[in-house]
């Protein structure tokens, strides 16, 4: 009986014990119920400012492609006026056909770079714009469609052919940024095929207008004048590849005798380095792939009587160099004036 008596405050202290360590428990649970319901708002706030931050970052990144393409777009604009301006004042063809190079080279559609604002719709876009105004900026120089020669001392023609002659330059960037991509680089004389492609199978009922790409379209408004163009270019290029091998541009006395009077000359390519050697084939095959693109889509291959007459009186004189990619370049060469003589022109 005592000993009964003897545990029943010991029980009493065990069970005062057991609630105490349960309201304990409790208490804790409560208090990291109510931390984890702060940390879940804390969570939602951090979440919430977060989501802010990366619009605002959005936002921020999206104004400065904005500001990006619109101080491209105006700074292009202004470089392509002084390069033109530059080129009327020119009198000597060189700094005109280095200034013709610099104005292709500023159009936007060149400084694409295919990150922010510049997805392929805005590179179309750009181009689009670039033969907008490139094909109506031309008309300043030759408002006619007739046949400018490319031996002409006028200004006005001069600036032409300039423009003509450096078509298809691509700006060094433009190169770089799509060297390990899979688009294409592209230059005004590629909008120019792409456009007689799109017009030759418009004709064809192989599409329609609207599936046609918006240069396409702003460059066929003036067909005649791409013919005109393309016309100047391979004549041109042609009469600077005769000139540096005639010599006819140093002197008076050559282009009376080569001109009037078809005189004959030799190209002895001793005297010329692997380099203007390479340089000569390149001014031909750009010769050869005009006149292509001419016949291509049905047109004659207008050519300038003189430099014709001078071109048909040369001989070519190959070198001794024994080097084989040397005389690969050469017998290359001889192939291509011996192709661009057989060619069928008209005179002009």
């Amino acid at each position: 009986m005592n000993r009964g008596f003897k545990l029943k405050p010991l029980i009493v202290l065990v069970v005062l014990s057991s609630l105490t360590m349960a309201c304990e428990m409790k208490q804790n649970l409560d208090e990291m119920h109510d931390a984890t319901v702060t940390m879940a708002d804390t969570t939602e706030r951090m979440e919430k400012k977060t989501g802010e931050l990366d619009k605002k970052s959005a936002d921020l990144d999206a104004k400065t492609a904005e500001l990006y393409d619109a101080l491209r777009q105006g700074n292009a604009a202004i470089l392509r006026k002084e390069f033109l301006e530059s080129m009327s004042d020119s009198q000597e063809m060189p700094k005109k056909l280095g200034l013709a190079v610099k104005y292709f080279w500023s159009f936007e559609f060149q400084l694409w770079s295919n990150q922010g604002l510049d997805g392929i719709e805005r590179r179309e876009e750009l181009a689009g714009s670039a033969a907008r105004e490139f094909i109506r900026e031309i008309h300043e120089y030759a408002s006619h469609n007739d046949f400018i020669s490319p031996t002409s001392s006028d200004n006005k023609d001069k600036n032409f052919l300039a423009l003509a002659t450096t078509l298809h330059e691509v700006n060094d960037k433009q190169k770089n940024r799509l060297e390990k991509s899979e688009h294409k680089l592209m230059s005004m004389l590629s909008l120019i095929e792409r456009a007689l492609a799109e017009g030759k199978a418009l004709k064809e009922g192989a599409i329609t207008i609207d599936q046609m790409a918006v240069a396409s379209r702003d460059l066929l408004v003036f067909e005649d004048k791409l013919i005109q163009i393309l016309q100047a270019r391979h004549n041109f290029i042609l009469a600077m590849l005769v000139a540096k091998a005639s010599h006819v541009d140093q002197d008076l006395k050559a282009k009376v005798l080569l001109g009037l009077f078809g005189t004959k000359w030799s190209l002895d390519l001793s005297q010329y380095n692997d380099i203007e050697v390479a340089e000569m084939k390149k001014y031909l095959k750009a010769v050869k792939d005009t006149r292509a693109l001419l016949t291509r889509y049905g047109y004659k291959i207008e050519a300038d009587k003189t430099i014709v007459k001078i071109m048909g009186n040369g001989q070519v004189i190959k070198s001794l160099v024994k080097q084989d990619s040397r005389q690969k370049t050469e017998t290359d060469l001889i192939e291509m004036i011996e192709a661009v003589r057989a060619d069928s022109v008209e005179l002009k």
